[in-house]
């Protein structure tokens, strides 16, 4: 039997003193960048938007024309499960994380750091993609 799965979340950064940090949760399945799935009637970017807040507590500014989506399959209960993810790019503007009871750590890491924790290689593409509208953006020297 299959399943499907439609999540909402965002690579979220913050620049402090000069430097990119993105901002990483630990849940079972490793390191990701906030998200959840997406309610019936409700759109990914409101989605997003909850998730963030509810897994952090961080009020956040998404930035407009950056939408990336993966796809994956995961097994869950004898199930194969086909999960779409909808990530947009958001910016916080303080640190103060307050971690939600799915999660059982996060950082804030840079760049480098956070291509080597990230559990999947269709995440860490999205964070390339960030990364280089980040720097475009905020005009910062890569």
């Amino acid at each position: 039997m299959r399943f499907y799965e439609r999540s909402a979340g965002a690579v979220v950064y913050a620049i402090d003193g000069g430097e990119v940090l993105y901002l990483l949760l630990h849940g079972r399945y490793g390191w990701d960048f906030p998200h959840g799935l997406v309610r019936l009637r409700e759109t990914d970017k409101a989605a997003a938007l909850r998730e963030i807040a509810e897994e952090t507590g961080l009020k956040v500014e998404l930035i407009p024309s950056f939408k990336e989506e993966i796809r994956y399959k995961y097994s869950k209960k004898g199930r194969t499960v086909y999960r779409e993810v909808v990530y947009f790019l958001a910016r916080s503007y303080g640190l103060n994380v307050t971690l939600s009871q799915e999660h059982d750590a996060y950082m804030w890491v840079d760049r480098d750091r956070a291509m080597k924790m990230v559990s999947r290689d269709e995440t860490r593409a999205v964070l390339l993609k960030a990364w280089r509208k980040i720097v475009e953006m905020e005009k910062l020297a890569d």
